[in-house]
């Protein structure tokens, strides 16, 4: 394993040493990569606005890396697993099972997992009716994963403003928003992701393409109906909206 010099910035917590150990298999909760070492151990990372993983069959080399694992596939040939960062948002813990635990624990449901229901978005708004919906997806107790381009594109496609009260949503607005968190993520998985300027690359260092699927979040005109796209601050982060399509 080899560190950068700015590593501790990133690496927040260490309760064990990963070198001589095996990265099983890794799993997703929200935004945070959980990664399963051998001996239920865990290295879990969050890579924050610019941060990603590289996979390579050769050292990596590229400016920022600040983590890089070195070993070996299944089939003993040399394999380089690279975290790159360039604005350092990104955090990560090398930590044993019950620590790690506590951290999957502080987030909610997976929006894009089976438990995201109906149901559980009409309880949830209800525990806070008085918050803004916008502000209320982004909270990652509840919405693990809902970032602020998905909130706002949740918002627009489910027909709802993001200014509404979670308290005035209804039950069957909340069947739109699960629709519509769908339609969301969806399309932006199959187009390898969703990078802004500086921002998200996968483990080959390629751009995703999912921007255009956006339909109001850093639009002018509403991509559905071709309106103006209205834009607000929502708990200070830039909010997107077309107050002809939503209510």
């Amino acid at each position: 394993m080899e560190l950068s010099k700015v590593v501790k910035s990133i690496l927040k917590d260490r309760e064990f040493n990963p070198e001589g150990k095996t990265i099983s298999h890794i799993k997703r909760k929200g935004k945070l990569l959980n990664m399963h070492v051998d001996d239920n151990l865990h290295i879990l990372s969050h890579l924050g606005m610019s941060g990603s993983w590289r996979i390579s069959k050769t050292k990596v080399t590229e400016k920022h890396t600040h983590v890089q694992f070195c070993g070996t596939d299944k089939n003993r040939n040399p394999l380089f697993l690279a975290y790159v960062d360039p604005r350092r948002f990104g955090y990560m813990y090398f930590l044993k099972e019950a620590t790690a635990q506590v951290h999957l624990d502080k987030l909610g449901v997976d929006i894009a997992s089976d438990e995201f229901t109906a149901d559980y978005v009409y309880e949830i708004l209800r525990r806070y009716p008085s918050r803004h919906l916008k502000v209320h997806l982004l909270d990652q107790s509840f919405f693990a994963g809902c970032g602020n381009y998905i909130a706002s594109e949740i918002c627009a496609r489910a027909g709802i403003r993001p200014t509404r009260r979670s308290g005035k949503v209804t039950r069957k607005e909340c069947d739109a928003i699960v629709r519509a968190t769908g339609e969301v993520l969806n399309p932006i998985m199959e187009s390898n992701g969703l990078t802004f300027s500086g921002g998200y690359s996968d483990t080959n260092g390629e751009i995703g393409d999912g921007v255009k699927h956006l339909v109001v979040f850093w639009q002018k005109e509403c991509q559905m109906c071709g309106g103006v796209v209205k834009k607000i601050v929502l708990g200070q982060r830039g909010t997107f909206y077309c107050p002809s399509c939503q209510k």
